[in-house]
């Protein structure tokens, strides 16, 4: 775990956060929640088998957390794109505050006291604030968005849309399969080689009969190359810190949903 990174604990509630990150966020893990079963506890997919009033409860628990109401709370509808979508009075609050009517893997906004969220079980979350622009974003990438550069597209969206200095863009990995446990077949190494070319390759590991992929690797990466200089890798594996976070990968699809969360606080007077 990267030093500042931190765990924390509110009664059952069990989070990270980073330390370089200077507006509230967070990254869920399985604990804090109502939801039972192998669902057990904070749950906060609607599409994994769960009773809907527990997942509602589940982020009405993240609502509170953030002093918001839950119906601002703004989702991501992944479909392991490289879409990214604006945040603004008219989207506010989808998925949760009004109904889901969008994809989209990444979301970006400049209003405050609205939470974004990403999903993960696996798959790379990133939280971007650029405290200049007073902006922020949540990007979901598995090994098809980091193949189709979602993140620097996510960078690419604050710039356009709220004039952010990538240079001021403060960027977590959160949780995430690391090498160590992502075993692909030649599909995945060859998709980022057709995308990325040979910048690649060191981030693709051959051990037989498996590749094993730095997803990590590559969207730091690709925020480098976006011009961004903060960037925290959590270090977290979500396989081998199954305990604590739900993997796809090791439950055969038999789990939860996290979430990566940030919020643009208002200005303090």
């Amino acid at each position: 775990m990267h030093q500042m990174i931190q765990r924390k604990k509110n009664g059952d509630f069990v989070y990270y956060t980073c330390d370089a990150v200077t507006t509230p966020h967070l990254f869920t893990t399985k604990f804090g929640g109502v939801s039972t079963g192998h669902l057990f506890s904070l749950n906060l997919g609607f599409n994994r088998g769960d009773e809907r009033e527990n997942v509602l409860r589940n982020y009405q628990i993240l609502a509170e957390h953030f002093g918001v109401a839950r119906e601002r709370m703004t989702m991501t509808k992944q479909i392991h794109s490289d879409i990214v979508r604006v945040v603004d009075e008219k989207t506010l609050g989808m998925g949760l505050g009004q109904p889901m009517s969008w994809k989209a893997d990444a979301i970006v906004t400049n209003l405050t006291n609205v939470p974004l969220c990403g999903y993960y079980a696996d798959c790379v979350v990133t939280l971007l604030h650029d405290p200049v622009s007073r902006s922020i974003g949540v990007c979901h990438s598995g090994w098809r968005g980091t193949a189709h550069g979602i993140l620097a597209k996510t960078v690419q969206a604050m710039r356009e849309n709220y004039g952010a200095d990538p240079k001021n863009i403060q960027a977590v990995i959160g949780p995430s399969i690391r090498q160590c446990c992502f075993e692909t077949d030649t599909d995945v190494p060859d998709a980022m080689r057709e995308t990325m070319g040979a910048m690649v390759e060191p981030f693709i590991q051959w051990r037989e009969p498996k590749y094993f992929i730095d997803l990590q690797g590559i969207n730091q990466l690709q925020l480098e190359q976006a011009g961004v200089e903060t960037i925290i890798d959590s270090g977290l594996c979500t396989k081998c810190m199954q305990d604590e976070f739900w993997s796809h990968r090791a439950t055969h699809g038999m789990r939860g949903v996290q979430a990566g969360v940030i919020m643009l606080e208002e200005k303090k007077k």
